[in-house]
């Protein structure tokens, strides 16, 4: 069940019709060529952007245990130009609930605590690595983009519901799919070689998806040097996992599957209630989750 509902998600993402087209000689030199480039780790690792040091450093204030707010809010003014997309993100339609706009980051956290604004300032980051390219960007990679940010807010919330650190799930919803991202950027590379005047072939696309962008999520997480419970949850991304965290990500990433193919018209949202309830996923994550999903989509260049 689990991969027909994969390889309908990727349907419902890029078109079912494209993806049943044949591969062309062409792009089967292309796939060739991306899966080299994806099986040799110093070429992957060239491919792969640094992590911003600012997105680093906040990951470690936030497993400290005695932080307080004073010393996040220090590590986002290093970078005044961040500190103010943190405010104007927090005083979007996606965030604030308040009357008053948002002018300090301290009253920032007051209204969305800590890692409301962890969260903001996370997503910031990672959207600027994306190494998309523009002329590709609207076809394939902002609808993968928009998907992760859909799966974080979901792991969020499955976080809560089951006392699980909200900031670990919500960012690991948001880079779950950076191998993917990587994919992409090396396909059109190589179809702008092969390829210059057409666009990326869809179909090579998805079967690179369904081979490797799990494993090259987990590489990639690995080449950040980031805290093992992230890397943990990133291998087993695919399975329930064996820990709290990756059975987080397991469900919110199937969740926001499920969305799309329900929004697409592909999926009847009484199969979904009785997915929830094989997962014990609460049926009000999901309705909140509905209600929100078009603000997220929208907040998404």
């Amino acid at each position: 069940m689990r991969e027909n509902l994969s390889t309908a998600f990727y349907d419902a993402m890029f078109g079912e019709t494209h993806l049943g087209t044949e591969m062309n000689k062409l792009e089967q030199k292309a796939l060739h060529n991306v899966r080299d480039i994806l099986n040799n780790r110093e070429a992957l690792s060239a491919q792969i952007p640094a992590l911003p040091v600012v997105l680093l450093e906040l990951i470690d204030v936030l497993k400290d245990e005695n932080a307080d707010f004073m010393a996040i809010a220090q590590v986002i003014e290093k970078d005044p130009s961040l500190a103010v997309e943190v405010l104007k993100v927090a005083n979007s339609a996606l965030y604030f609930r308040g009357e008053r706009e948002l002018t300090s980051l301290r009253k920032a956290v007051s209204l969305l605590g800590v890692a409301g604004v962890a969260n903001i300032t996370t997503t910031i980051l990672v959207e600027k690595i994306r190494p998309a390219k523009p002329i590709y960007y609207r076809m394939f990679g902002r609808q993968i983009w928009c998907h992760s940010v859909q799966c974080a807010f979901l792991c969020k919330s499955i976080a809560l519901e089951n006392e699980i650190d909200e900031f670990d799930a919500y960012f690991l919803g948001l880079i779950h799919d950076i191998g993917k991202i990587i994919i992409f950027n090396c396909l059109c590379d190589a179809l702008s070689t092969e390829l210059p005047d057409d666009q990326p072939g869809s179909l090579v696309f998805k079967e690179l998806m369904a081979e490797m962008s799990a494993d090259i999520s987990f590489f990639i997480a690995q080449e950040w040097q980031l805290p093992l419970l992230y890397c943990d949850a990133l291998q087993s991304q695919r399975m329930k996992g064996d820990s709290r965290l990756a059975m987080v990500l397991y469900k919110g990433n199937l969740l926001s599957e499920l969305y799309l193919m329900v929004k697409k018209g592909q999926l009847e949202q009484s199969l979904v209630i009785k997915i929830l309830e094989k997962m014990a996923v609460s049926e009000y994550i999901w309705q909140d989750f509905l209600a929100l999903a078009p603000k997220i989509e929208t907040s998404v260049q």
